[in-house]
């Protein structure tokens, strides 16, 4: 079915696009919502003023969005994790929390579709995530990955009971070392006694 777009529907289209689409799509949604119309010959005859419309709307956007892109070239957005013992995330990063933050940070409303996560983020650390805001603008946004305050005490805890247990078991190898220094000298000594024994019993025969 062939429709006409009044309004901008992004990634789909913008205002005075036609297109293709789904007879379901169009009655239960498009054109009930009043985001398109049937593309009849009168319809189409609005298509140019649409367009030269739309086109004034994205040449604004694509400036606005330039502006925030730009802010953001040399900051790195803090996302407050809550993490086990070992610095590993109770779950991951997604665009949605990507989005929700960075929208507090600029006062912009932001969409998840924006951000592109190619792996997924599970640890804490500094991470580049590839953003898309239009078509011309776009940024490689560094999230710093940090633990909360719980998760900072927690960490510290897990520290110290790993320093422990290494001091532990660096005495335990200290003991095993002195044991068999121990043992060896024993066994030297042995050694050396039956040895002076036999050189004894053998001058005693000559």
């Amino acid at each position: 079915m062939d429709i006409l777009f009044l309004k901008d529907l992004l990634p789909t289209a913008r205002a005075g696009d036609v297109k293709n689409v789904k007879p379901g799509f169009a009655r239960n949604f498009l054109i009930p919502q009043g985001v398109a119309v049937l593309a009849t010959e009168e319809a189409l005859q609005r298509a140019t003023k649409l367009r030269a419309e739309a086109e004034e709307r994205r040449i604004q956007e694509t400036k606005d969005w330039q502006v925030v892109a730009d802010s953001l070239k040399d900051v790195e957005l803090d996302l407050e994790v809550r993490t086990g013992p070992t610095g590993r995330l109770y779950g991951s990063i997604t665009p949605t929390i990507v989005a929700e933050a960075l929208e507090a940070k600029t006062g912009r409303a932001m969409n998840r579709r924006f951000f592109n996560i190619t792996e997924p983020i599970r640890v804490i650390g500094k991470f580049k995530v590839f953003a898309k805001f239009v078509e011309e603008v776009t940024l490689n946004l560094t999230l710093n990955v940090i633990p909360d305050e719980e998760s900072v005490k927690v960490m510290e805890e897990h520290k110290i009971e790993q320093a422990k247990l290494k001091k532990l078991e660096e005495k335990e190898a200290n003991s095993e070392e002195i044991s068999e220094e121990i043992s060896n000298n024993e066994e030297n000594t042995q050694k050396t006694t039956s040895e002076n024994e036999e050189n004894g019993d053998n001058n005693s025969n000559n």
